[in-house]
């Protein structure tokens, strides 16, 4: 990902020369278009599921140069790390079609941020991704109001969308069996045993 940094220093210091530039607010979705290439695809010449996490993370880069946050991130020495992804496979992507990554800022809690980016060709919905995120401040977690006031973030959501509250819940599950797998099968055989008895 060098040339993702390299490539977003670039292009944030040819905005700051360039008076055509306007900013995006930062809950706009930003986009970044790509064409699927012969690395990108597997046996059956449409993308391969894990690259879709590679443009996923280019259309996070470009996030904060077109929301004119990168200085703030920089300055504040806020480091972007994903906590977990929800994907969603529609359509496949073949080889050599173009599409765009849409990424767009959904809101946060206590603790994280929330993102969806969707991958978008011929105007229909391709895939969708749910990315949970946290920030880090010199290596400590940044909490997201503290973000949000040193990156000068305005018209916050009230809330966050209702699917992002299932997606909480499910991810609460899975730890809670990740966390005791023996007590989950445990449970679910004493279910077999009292239906046959």
């Amino acid at each position: 990902m060098i040339l993702e940094i390299l490539r977003s220093i670039y292009l944030n210091r040819k905005n700051k020369t360039n008076p055509a530039f306007r900013p995006l607010s930062f809950f706009a979705a930003t986009k970044r278009s790509f064409r699927v290439g012969l690395r990108d695809i597997d046996f059956n010449m449409h993308i391969n599921n894990a690259r879709y996490m590679v443009f996923m993370e280019r259309g996070r880069w470009d996030h904060p140069v077109q929301t004119n946050t990168w200085d703030g991130m920089l300055k504040n020495k806020l480091n972007f790390i994903v906590a977990g992804i929800e994907m969603g496979y529609i359509r496949e992507i073949r080889l050599f079609k173009k599409f765009d990554v849409e990424t767009r800022y959904l809101g946060w809690d206590e603790k994280y941020f929330y993102l969806e980016q969707r991958f978008v060709a011929d105007g229909k919905i391709h895939a969708y991704g749910l990315v949970k995120a946290v920030l880090l401040q010199q290596g400590k977690l940044a909490s997201p109001a503290s973000v949000a006031s040193l990156l000068n973030i305005k018209d916050i959501p009230s809330e966050l969308p209702e699917h992002i509250d299932y997606w909480k819940k499910m991810s609460i599950a899975k730890r809670a069996y990740s966390d005791n797998p023996d007590l989950n099968n445990a449970k679910k055989d004493n279910v077999v045993l009292k239906q046959s008895v």
